[in-house]
C-alpha cells in the first residue's frame, strides 16, 4: 500500500517538472498575420480642374476670338490699299493674345448691339472695342482693368449755331447706338437716341436729318480730316463727373463665366501698362500729346 502513494506521489512529481520544463518561462508565440503589400496600378491620379477652364479653354484652342464693330477709324478698320484689318484696339488685342501665347482672330460686325450679342451667345472669348467699364456691364459681364482712355466730343452740323455744349441737345435727334457709351451719354443728357454708325450720322449730319452726334475724339477728327466735304464740326468735349471717369475708359468685356480668362487678360494689360506698350501704341495712333494725358499710363 505504502509502495503505492509512493508511486503516484513520483508520478505526479514528474509530470510538474515536465509542465515546467515546456514553459521554461516563455509564452507561447502568437502568430501575426503578415500584411498585404499594396497594389500598384499604372492607372493616373486624377485631380480636380483648377478655375472655370475659361483660360485653359483659348490655350488649348490656340486662339483668343475677339468681337468688335468696323469701320470704326483708328480704332478698328481696313487699311487702304491692302485691306488688312488694322487700328489701335486690333493691335491691343493681338498684343493681349501673343502675351497669351495664342493667335488673335477677329469677328467684326458693321454695328455695336449685334457685337455684345455674339458674345452672349458665345461666339468669341471676348469684346475689345473701346468698351468702357460702366457699372450696368459689370453686373452682367467679366470686366478687365482699363487700357486706354478716349475722351468723347459732341459732333453737329458746320452751320448750327443751337448746339454749343452737352446741355443743349435736350430733346434733340442724336444718332447713336442706344447700348453704346455714346448713346448712354446722349440720353443721360435728355437726347431721343437713333441707332447708327459714325459715317452714318455723319451724313444725317451734313444733310439736316439729325442734330448731333457724340463720338471718340480721335475717331470723329480723323473722319473730319479724311471727309473735308462733309459739313460737321466739334462744338463740346465730354467731361465725365467725378466717381465717373470710367465713361472714357477702354476695358475688355467677357462673359460672366470666364472670369480665370478675365483675370489673366487684366494681368497682361497691366504688363503692357508697366513696360510701355500701350502708351507707345497710344502715341501711335493718336500722337504723344495724348499719350502723355491718359492717367491710366502715369
Amino acid at each position: 500500500m505504502k509502495m503505492k502513494k509512493l508511486l503516484v506521489v513520483i508520478l505526479a512529481l514528474a509530470m510538474t517538472i515536465s509542465f515546467v520544463a515546456c514553459d521554461n518561462g516563455k509564452k507561447p508565440e502568437t502568430t501575426v498575420p503578415e500584411t498585404e503589400a499594396p497594389v500598384v496600378t499604372d492607372a493616373p491620379v486624377v485631380t480636380e480642374p483648377q478655375g472655370d477652364g475659361s483660360l485653359q479653354r483659348v490655350l488649348d484652342a490656340g486662339k483668343l476670338t475677339i468681337g468688335a464693330e468696323g469701320n470704326w477709324i483708328p480704332y478698328v478698320y481696313n487699311e487702304d490699299g491692302t485691306g488688312d484689318l488694322t487700328g489701335f484696339e486690333v493691335e491691343v488685342a493681338r498684343e493681349i493674345a501673343s502675351r497669351l501665347g495664342v493667335e488673335a482672330v477677329h469677328q467684326i460686325s458693321d454695328s455695336w448691339d449685334p457685337v455684345l450679342a455674339g458674345l452672349d451667345a458665345g461666339r468669341y472669348d471676348t469684346v475689345i472695342c473701346g468698351t468702357n467699364p460702366n457699372p450696368e456691364r459689370q453686373e452682367i459681364y467679366a470686366v478687365t482693368a482699363s487700357y486706354a482712355e478716349n475722351p468723347y466730343c459732341l459732333v453737329v452740323n458746320g452751320d448750327n449755331t443751337e448746339i454749343t455744349s452737352f446741355e443743349d441737345i435736350e430733346g434733340k435727334l442724336l444718332i447713336n447706338s442706344p447700348s453704346s457709351a455714346a448713346g448712354k451719354i446722349a440720353q443721360s443728357y435728355g437726347a431721343n437716341v437713333a441707332d447708327g454708325d459714325l459715317t452714318g450720322a455723319m451724313d444725317q449730319l451734313h444733310t439736316g436729318r439729325a442734330d448731333a452726334h457724340i463720338n471718340n475724339v480721335a475717331a470723329a477728327d480723323e473722319y473730319m480730316k479724311s471727309r473735308p466735304d462733309v459739313n460737321v464740326k466739334i462744338v463740346a468735349i465730354y467731361e465725365p463727373a467725378e466717381g465717373e471717369e470710367y465713361m472714357v475708359e477702354s476695358a475688355a468685356m467677357l462673359r460672366k463665366e470666364d472670369q480665370e480668362l478675365s483675370d489673366k487678360i487684366s494681368e497682361i494689360i497691366g504688363e503692357m501698362i508697366k513696360d510701355g506698350t500701350l502708351y507707345d501704341l497710344t502715341a501711335k495712333y493718336f500722337g504723344e500729346t495724348v499719350a502723355d494725358s491718359v492717367s491710366l499710363y502715369k
